[in-house]
């Protein structure tokens, strides 16, 4: 049974690399892919629009295999304002329009945008102060989501009509977009501060065709206080393999938080619910050892 490849976020780069040199250093330190940032992407293309071409020779000719995560910042493809979803959306869809040139096959997003745009990157590597600042932004959002959730709650049906708008949209405008002939997939991952019930979504099925289960560990054991469950899961996932203290998204070490992979690892495999898994760390040694230590945990398996 083949093992999982090991694919690293493009957390550990941004401030020292644009998103091409982020795909080499990955390759450098033995990653068998990387998931970029949307904003990243977009900082680069700007000033260098023949960057996606670039991307996609060299991961053909290091097989690397590349996904992107959608921005955590506003404006959201939930909003109630049409105007902002609108400009989510549209913006959503030219980063499809990258990614089929640049051969990423795979687009990561959440049900939401919280975060305010004074924190987003506006250059082709983060500013160092800035993504530090960011990054205690995302570990104080910890504390804001439960009332966040409420909200999102209070206002399910408006907040999920309007995301599953935008999920279609993105959907079948993702679903003309080929990557060595197979159409881009849209992952929905789960969130600690979401209110949607993952499983009413149509997986693989219908308008969503093309979208895929997104799992997190960390997000799974702040939202439930549950380890994730996979033994029961027989469609396609995308895995996130993250650690965490249990109470905000602190994208720590594997295995220096309170997350048990035994058994979703053991699960993964045995059911072929996946051929990568990603893991997400803020420094590029917390990366590697967090690699060292899922690639011994796999080979147990």
């Amino acid at each position: 049974m083949q093992s999982p490849k090991i694919i690293t976020s493009v957390a550990p780069y941004v401030t020292i690399a644009n998103a091409l040199q982020a795909i080499g250093l990955a390759h450098e330190d033995g990653f068998s892919g990387i998931e970029l940032d949307e904003d990243h992407l977009h900082c680069l293309v700007q000033v260098k629009p023949s960057c996606l071409n670039l991307i996609h020779e060299y991961s053909t000719d290091k097989h690397m295999i590349n996904f992107l995560h959608k921005t955590l910042f506003r404006p959201s493809i939930d909003s109630e304002n049409q105007a902002e979803r609108r400009q989510a959306v549209d913006f959503t869809l030219k980063t499809l329009d990258y990614m089929e040139a640049a051969g990423i096959s795979r687009m990561i997003l959440h049900s939401f945008s919280d975060l305010p745009g004074f924190f987003k990157s506006r250059s082709e590597s983060a500013n160092k102060v800035g993504y530090f600042l960011g990054c205690y932004v995302v570990q104080v959002y910890g504390i804001l989501a439960p009332p966040l959730k409420e909200y999102r709650k209070a206002r399910k049906d408006k907040v999920e009509r309007s995301f599953m708008n935008s999920l279609s949209e993105i959907a079948k405008y993702a679903s003309d977009k080929k990557i060595d002939g197979r159409p881009i997939e849209i992952v929905f991952e789960e969130h600690y501060s979401d209110a949607i019930d993952y499983d009413s979504i149509s997986y693989g099925k219908g308008n969503f065709i093309n979208v895929i289960r997104g799992i997190d560990t960390a997000h799974q054991l702040i939202r439930t206080g549950k380890n994730t469950d996979l033994s029961e899961m027989s469609e396609p996932i995308h895995f996130h393999a993250v650690d965490t203290n249990g109470m905000i998204d602190d994208h720590r070490t594997i295995g220096r938080g309170k997350v048990n992979f035994k058994d979703s690892l053991s699960d993964t495999i045995k059911r072929k619910l996946t051929n990568t898994i990603v893991i997400e760390n803020r420094t590029r040694g917390s990366a590697l050892e967090s690699k060292e230590v899922l690639a011994s945990l796999i080979k147990k398996m």
